[in-house]
C-alpha cells in the first residue's frame, strides 16, 4: 500500500485525516503489520479512486 500511496503523492497523515482514523493505526495497515476491516478498507479505497479489490492487491503485497 506504501508504493500506492507514493504513486500517487499521498501522505498518510492526509490519508488518515480523510478516513477518520489515527495515524498510527494508518500507519500499521500500510506497513502490512495489521489487516483494515471492510469499512476501513472501502473508505480508503474510495480515497485513492480505486476498487477494494485493488486496494487489496497492494495490502497483500505489502504484508508478504
Amino acid at each position: 500500500m506504501s508504493k500506492l500511496l507514493e504513486d500517487r503523492g499521498i501522505k498518510q497523515r492526509w490519508l488518515a485525516r480523510q478516513i477518520g482514523m489515527p495515524e498510527t493505526s494508518l500507519s500499521f495497515i500500510v506497513q502490512g503489520k495489521r489487516i483494515p476491516t471492510l469499512p476501513v478498507a472501502m473508505r480508503i479505497a474510495r480515497v485513492l479512486g480505486v476498487t477494494v479489490e485493488e486496494l487489496w492487491g497492494h495490502i497483500v503485497d505489502d504484508e508478504g
